[in-house]
Order: structure tokens, then C-alpha cells, then sequence
């Protein structure tokens, strides 16, 4: 980027302004310490003052505390001469020794002050008569009972001994406020000498600075404070910049470089070192590029509108290279264009893979056509040859059945079988390559419907089994209604087909809502609502490991003389889920009937939604 001169060498006069500002900034100095020194020492007297005060706080709120516990003790005696009550008792000691520690906590407080010191000793006194006096009265109501108590608290030797040491506090304490006031006034004069000093050594350190100010210029600082924060500024956007993989570049009005980043500098196969500021693309492209990349700076300089996300080839290169950019108009505070800011990306790596894809989508467009195809060959001319097998075969049943001989007729009946379990398998894959390619749009549908529709349809089957079925309450979803049908036509079918012979057969249908984010995580979103439908039988299970075997296309966990079948529906099933952005489970154990579990969004994002 270049570098920068030195700040001195920019600014020869900062030298002279230094013995200006260390005179100026020494005399401010000395004035502040004047005015710090006269501050400390009022404050020191402030505080001693404001200790004093706190002392005399403290000891008021001593002798009121003191004062109220004797007045607590007196009406505890009261009530326990009157009473004999033991709680008036407990009352009167823990009175009568709170007062006795208030007293002793109080000699310290007052030692400085020798009339209150004389005065507490009199209370002291005062109150050692009150509470022998007390004490007695309290002996003689426990031995002799409330009348001879009675008559001794009327002498009235023991109120009258209190009486006397409230009003000898009563005394103190007015002296003592007395003496707050005194303090309180030194206070507010000692704070009123205080704030005239500081406010007349504030004035004069003021105007000290202001003669500073004058005589070192009064814009120096704001001046270097603003070439920091812009060299700060200007630093931290290079490091921004330079730090970005994408190629950003700053121009001016007449579309020379400003600035740009290392990722440009690099694309432009200049140094990274190199300051490219005043140089143009003429400089770096060849003549007819840099001409069309003018014309476009220009239409963005001059019209003010943007470039955004225009991608393009770049000429001459091998391999490829793509380019996507972004050129906008750089405006001033006041909204006046002063050039434009261009960013640009490589995106070379997203075009060759959007080739895969495009490539890939092709060659999937194919295989579903050439799916197609074997669909309808297997749906005409694969079953033509059946249909004639075994029509023949019903002739020849019926026209030489008594030729054939039992050998015969059993080569015949293997024969019908043999081509039975091909049209079968045929009609299966069918169904299984028909789920997406003839699939049915997503409507509202309610599985309680479906699935009564179904058992109307296996009706002499479930009678044949003996088998009971409940259904529970099943939810309404958007689905295919056609490929629903055939999902439960499956799972009931198996749940008939592999029951215990011994135990009557009984098959559960249950749905609920459940948190989706603990079952599944597909395509159908993360604000879709989900619902949980579970196919339960008590039949004759399966071993666990082979829960996600059974629904692999051919695979049989039974051979064709135990349970017949083509080893398509399940894989069917989970084909159904699939298009329906939802999956299918099973949970079972050998000889306690198995649980298939099927879950499905409630509303599906697909396009295919038609209501």
C-alpha cells in the first residue's frame, strides 16, 4: 500500500509546542496542588468534625434505647405485680439487663465529655436503687402474694428512683443535641470555606488552561486525536479487506483503483505487495475487456444504479474460470456518488458442480424413462406370455386330465403355480414403480376412513382368521388417499397372514401427535406438526436384527410354503412413507407379535398439495 512519512517530519511545528506545553501544563500543576493541599486539610477538619457528630449520634441513640428499655422494665414489673405471671418476669430481666449493658456501653462514649460522664454515674446510681427496689417487690409477690406487693409498690420508692434517672437522660440528652447543633453549624462552615476554595482555585486553574489552550494552539490534539482514529480506521479496513477470499476493489469517479485486496491483487497477477492506487483496467485487461468493464463502471458511476450477482466466463482461460459480480455506487454522507465498490467471487467450483447436476438430473431423467418403459412391458408383454401359460394349462386341465395321470397333473399344477407366483411378483413391481411415477396428489385425508375402507375390503379374511380389530382415533393428514390405502392394506394383511395358529389373532390401530424433532428430522420442516400411527399385532414376531431387513425388496424372513407372499409389500410401504416425507419401523420380538410404526407430517410442503 506505500508508506507513510513520520509524524514529525509531517508536523515539524509539534517540536516547538513543547516547552509551551510543559510551561503551561506545569503551572496548572502547581495550582492544582495548591488547591488539592488547602482541599485536604479542610477535609481532615470536616471529617473530625463529621466524626464527632456520628459519636454524638450514637451516643443520643444509646441513652434512647436506654430510656426505653427502662420504661420496658418498669411495665414489665407492673404486669408481674399485678399478674405473677412469669412471663412479665422473663420480660423484666432481659429489660433489666439490656439497660445495665446500655449504661456500660455508654461510659466509653462520654468519657470525653466530663458533665455527661457525672451525670451517667448518677443514673448508674439511680438505677441500682430502682432495681434493688424492684427486685424486693418481686420477692415479697412471690412469698407473701400480689396484696403485701401491692402495698410496697405503693410507697412508690421504686418509680420515684426511675423517675429520676429518665428525667437525668432526658437532661443529657438535650446537652447533647445541643452540642450536635454546635457541630452541625462548624460543619456547614468549614463546607462553605471549603467550596470557596476550590471554586476560586477552579476558576483560576480554568482560566490557566484556557491561557494553555491559547498558547499551544486549540486544535492541536482534536487534530492528532483524528489522524489516530483515521489511520486506525484505514489500517483496520485493509486487514478487513485483505482477509475476504472474495476480490473487493474501491474506485473513483473517474474509475481508477482506490483501493483493493489481496484476493484481487491476486487475480489481476500483481504483487501482493504492489499499491495499484491511480491505475485503471486498461492497466491490467486487454483492450476490449477493459473498454466493456469501463462502460459498466460508468453506468454505475453516472446512472447510480447497481450491478448484482451477474456472472460470466472469464476469456482465455484453462480450465475455466466464473466469475460472479457485484459492482455498487460508493456515496458520500450526503448522498453524492464519489465512486463505486466492486466485489467479485470465483465460482468456478458451483458451476462445475451445477454441470454434475445438470448431468446427473439427465441421466435420472432417462432411468425414469427407461422405467417407464419396463413398467409397460411388464404390464403388457411380460403378462401376455402368463396369461396364455395359463390358459393353456386351464385347457389342458380340463381336456386331458384324465391322460395326464397323477404325475401329469401334478407337472400341470406346479406349472399354474409357478406362473400364479410370476404374475403376482410382476403386479407387485408394479405397484412398487407406479408409487411415484402414477402417484396421486396430497389432499386431506382421513386415515379413520381409510383404514374402515380397508377392513370392509379384507372383511372375509379378517372372518377366516378369527381375528378381532380396534381402531383407535386416527388424525386427518395430507396424503395421497390411494397409496394410504394400500399402505394399511399391507400392514393389516400381514398382521392376518403372520398370526400364531394357536392364539386368536388381534390387531391394534392407535394414532397421536408427537413432538417430530424426537422422531424425525426430513424434508417435511421443522414447523411441520407430525403424527404417529401404530400397527400392533400379537403374532408371531420376528428376531429384532432383521427389523430393517424386512422391508428390503425380495426379502423373506419364511419360505413360500410356510406364508406365501412376494416379499414386495413392506418394501412397498417404506417406499410410500418415503414419497410422503415420513418413515416406517418395526419393533418386534419372536412369539409377542411385532409393531409396525409409521409417522407422517400433518401438512406436507411438497407442491403436489392439491385441496
Amino acid at each position: 500500500m506505500g508508506s507513510n512519512p513520520t509524524s514529525s517530519a509531517m508536523f515539524p511545528w509539534r517540536r516547538s509546542l513543547l516547552p509551551k506545553a510543559l510551561l503551561g501544563f506545569g503551572i496548572i500543576l502547581a495550582m492544582l496542588c495548591a488547591i488539592a493541599l488547602i482541599s485536604y486539610r479542610s477535609t481532615q477538619a470536616f471529617i473530625h468534625s463529621a466524626d464527632n457528630a456520628a459519636y454524638l449520634h450514637e451516643i443520643i441513640e444509646t441513652e434512647q434505647l436506654a430510656m426505653r428499655h427502662l420504661s420496658e422494665m418498669e411495665s414489665a414489673r407492673r404486669g408481674y405485680l399485678l399478674t405473677g405471671s412469669e412471663a412479665y418476669f422473663h420480660n423484666w430481666e432481659m429489660a433489666r439487663d439490656t439497660i445495665i449493658a446500655d449504661i456500660q456501653s455508654l461510659k466509653p462514649a462520654v468519657a470525653e465529655f466530663p458533665q455527661q460522664s457525672v451525670r451517667l454515674a448518677r443514673v448508674e446510681l439511680l438505677l441500682h436503687r430502682s432495681v434493688t427496689v424492684q427486685e424486693e417487690e418481686i420477692r415479697v409477690r412471690r412469698e407473701q402474694g400480689a396484696e403485701a406487693a401491692a402495698k410496697l409498690f405503693e410507697k412508690g420508692d421504686a418509680t420515684t428512683v426511675t423517675g429520676q434517672a429518665l428525667s437525668v437522660m432526658e437532661g443529657t440528652g438535650r446537652e447533647q443535641l445541643g452540642l450536635l447543633g454546635r457541630r452541625a453549624e462548624l460543619m456547614q462552615q468549614i463546607s462553605r470555606a471549603t467550596m470557596a476554595t476550590v471554586i476560586t482555585g477552579s476558576a483560576l486553574t480554568f482560566l490557566a488552561v484556557i491561557v494553555a489552550c491559547v498558547m499551544i494552539a486549540r486544535d492541536v490534539q482534536a487534530l492528532q486525536i483524528a489522524e489516530e482514529a483515521l489511520a486506525s480506521e484505514h489500517n483496520l479496513l485493509h486487514r478487513i479487506i485483505d482477509a475476504l477470499p472474495d476480490y473487493v476493489y474501491v474506485k473513483d469517479l473517474q474509475g481508477r483503483f482506490i483501493l483493493d485486496n489481496l484476493a484481487h491483487r491476486d487475480f489481476i497477477k500483481q504483487p501482493r505487495d504492489a499499491n495499484i492506487a491511480g491505475q485503471s483496467v486498461f492497466d491490467f485487461f486487454p483492450q476490449s475487456l477493459a473498454e466493456r468493464l469501463s462502460e459498466e463502471d460508468r453506468y454505475v458511476i453516472e446512472v447510480g444504479e447497481s450491478i448484482l450477482n451477474r456472472e460470466e466466463l472469464v476469456p482465455d482461460t484453462s480450465p475455466e474460470v466464473w466469475i460472479q459480480s457485484t459492482k455498487v455506487p460508493l456515496r458520500n454522507r450526503v448522498g453524492e456518488t464519489i465512486g463505486l465498490v466492486g466485489i467479485t467471487a470465483d465460482i468456478s467450483e458451483r458451476k462445475i458442480a451445477e454441470e454434475k447436476l445438470r448431468r446427473f438430473a439427465g441421466q435420472l431423467e432417462r432411468s425414469n424413462a427407461e422405467l417407464q418403459n419396463f413398467a409397460s412391458v411388464a404390464s403388457h408383454d411380460l403378462q401376455e406370455p402368463l396369461r396364455k401359460i395359463q390358459a393353456f394349462g386351464g385347457r389342458l386341465r380340463k381336456r386331458c386330465e384324465a391322460g395326464l395321470g397323477e404325475v401329469g397333473m401334478d407337472y400341470l399344477e406346479r406349472m399354474e403355480n409357478a406362473a400364479q407366483r410370476m404374475q403376482l411378483l410382476i403386479q407387485d413391481l408394479l405397484k412398487l414403480a407406479r408409487v411415484t411415477s402414477h402417484a396421486g396428489p396430497f389432499h386431506q385425508c382421513d386415515l379413520g376412513e381409510i383404514v374402515g375402507a380397508v377392513l370392509l375390503d379384507l372383511e372375509v379374511a379378517i372372518e377366516q382368521a378369527d381375528a378381532i380389530v380396534k381402531v383407535g382415533n386416527l388424525p386427518v393428514v395430507q396424503a395421497d388417499s390411494v397409496q394410504m390405502r394400500q399402505l394399511f392394506q399391507n400392514l393389516i394383511s400381514n398382521a392376518l397372514k403372520f398370526r400364531r395358529p394357536d392364539v386368536r389373532a388381534e390387531i391394534l390401530i392407535t394414532g397421536e401427535m408427537v413432538d417430530h424433532q424426537d422422531l424425525f428430522s426430513g424434508t417435511a420442516g421443522q414447523d411441520t406438526t407430525m403424527c404417529e400411527i401404530r400397527v400392533q399385532d400379537n403374532g408371531i414376531g420376528f428376531d429384532p436384527k432383521f427389523a430393517e431387513q424386512i422391508f428390503v425388496i425380495f426379502q423373506r424372513l419364511h419360505g413360500r410354503n410356510e406364508y406365501e407372499g412376494t416379499g414386495v409389500g413392506l418394501a412397498l410401504c417404506r417406499k410410500i412413507t418415503d414419497r410422503h416425507a415420513g418413515t416406517i419401523m418395526a419393533q418386534a420380538k419372536e412369539g409377542q407379535g411385532a409393531t409396525f410404526i409409521v409417522t407422517l407430517p400433518v401438512q406436507q410442503l411438497s407442491d403436489e398439495v392439491h385441496e
